[in-house]
């Protein structure tokens, strides 16, 4: 059985029993539904589910029991990291496409242009090598085209884009890889870049920082509806429950408003109340303001 089976059968089994506790039987009963099921031969023995389960827990750090009272399996402790379970996530995208090829109706995707995607695999190359990549860049903001030589530091999504961190002479620097054109990987290696871009980013949201905004606390009140909705999907990884009623759901953060902050709370137009500070209140407020007169 081929290295790609094996991990869709990981991947099953992982998902299911996040659902709820299942015995051996209905855990099969439930991967025979999968379209690739016959295909893939997902369909195991006893004695091999049984040693899925420990490589499961060997690999993802996702432990498996089972109840001998009820002689069902469920997930006791969960500690799977962010790459694993992206890459997990991934793996079923990619399943999926596969799948329905020919069915150009039963998966849709949005219109957009190219992630730059394709830069990933010399970056992170450059970055693991410590070496020198050259591009020209196409900013956002007026389309000029600038070359650039940067010494790489990580890539970091943000909103569906993908993004470099490099230093640039003598600052740290974003740049989307969608705009970046003619990249090249030179032999040059660079002494490691002091920046540690998880503490840099832990107060951001998005991809701007190195602001002049301090992080603070930011309580926001939402509508039940669109409260619900940010419940499930947080805006932040600070992001706690204060006050849930029929008429709000409020959140508390500790973050920088920035402006990508700032454009994401307009986004929720009056959906979304800021409570704190009462110096963003005062921002939001104005740019509200600013945006009824285009309508004048």
């Amino acid at each position: 059985m081929s290295v790609h089976h094996t991990i869709k059968r990981y991947n099953k089994i992982i998902s299911i029993l996040r659902r709820r506790p299942m015995s051996y039987e209905e855990v099969q009963n439930e991967i025979a539904r999968d379209a690739d099921a016959a295909e893939y031969n997902l369909l195991t023995s006893q004695r091999t589910f049984q040693r899925d389960i420990k490589n499961i827990g060997t690999i993802y750090e996702i432990e498996i029991e089972s109840n001998k009272s009820t002689n069902q399996y469920y997930i006791k402790d969960d500690v799977e990291d962010l790459h694993s379970r992206r890459l997990r996530e991934n793996f079923e995208i990619v399943n999926a496409i596969r799948l329905s090829k020919g069915f150009g109706e039963s998966l849709i995707f949005e219109e957009r242009r190219s992630l730059g995607t394709g830069h990933m695999a010399g970056l992170i190359h450059a970055i693991q090598n410590r070496l020198t990549v050259k591009f020209e860049y196409h900013k956002f903001w007026d389309e000029s085209i600038s070359k650039r030589t940067v010494n790489p530091v990580a890539l970091k999504e943000s909103r569906n884009r993908w993004y470099l961190i490099a230093r640039d002479e003598d600052t740290v620097k974003n740049f989307a890889l969608d705009r970046i054109k003619n990249l090249a990987i030179s032999e040059h290696k660079f002494s490691p870049v002091d920046y540690n871009v998880h503490e840099e980013f832990d107060n951001c949201f998005g991809i701007i920082n190195g602001t002049n905004e301090e992080a603070e606390k930011v309580v926001l009140s939402f509508t039940p509806q669109e409260g619900r909705y940010v419940e499930s999907l947080p805006l932040h990884h600070s992001q706690q429950l204060v006050l849930k009623n029929v008429k709000e759901i409020r959140f508390s953060y500790f973050i920088r408003p920035t402006y990508d902050f700032r454009m994401e709370l307009l986004s929720y137009g009056n959906q979304v109340k800021v409570l704190e500070p009462e110096s963003l209140k005062k921002t939001i407020k104005t740019q509200l303001k600013q945006a009824l007169k285009n309508y004048n």
